[in-house]
């Protein structure tokens, strides 16, 4: 058994792309050299799927997560919104897990980690879902982006 990470990324129309992992380190890294006029201007969503491989064949998703990617107005990938959706995502995994309260303490909750957070995720239909876990197991050609 062995685990794989596969990228996809939806359009406005539902229309679902492979996105390699390898492409996407790029778009983080050199965003100015990796456009794609497709999504120009656009928030589009986005899955990472870790896919478990029996002999080297994906044979089940066993997580996904689900983001919105920001483009510019030249197709360029917005590094800094996504960072900030990431760090916001930690942040808040972080505070929920800490738990502790000092005695005595007014109760004041920071949540603008929580609302940039929300702002870089969205949640897919069941019809959606299906599709993209046929796509990222290979039962359904994609273009690659």
């Amino acid at each position: 058994m062995g685990l794989s990470l596969r990228l996809v990324v939806i359009d406005q129309s539902d229309h679902i792309y492979r996105l390699g992992v390898s492409k996407f380190q790029e778009m983080l890294r050199k965003p100015r050299t990796h456009r794609y006029t497709l999504f120009a201007g656009q928030r589009v969503r986005a899955a990472e799927a870790v896919v478990e491989l029996i002999e080297r064949k994906p044979a089940r998703v066993v997580r996904m997560t689900f983001d919105i990617l920001t483009f510019d107005r030249e197709g360029c990938f917005d590094t800094e919104a996504f960072g900030r959706h990431q760090f916001s995502r930690f942040a808040g995994a972080m505070s929920a897990s800490s738990g502790s309260t000092t005695e005595g303490a007014p109760r004041v909750v920071d949540a603008s980690s929580l609302f940039t957070a929300r702002g870089g995720r969205w949640s897919p239909t069941g019809t959606l879902l299906r599709t993209m876990h046929d796509a990222v197991l290979g039962r359904l050609k994609c273009p690659q982006l």
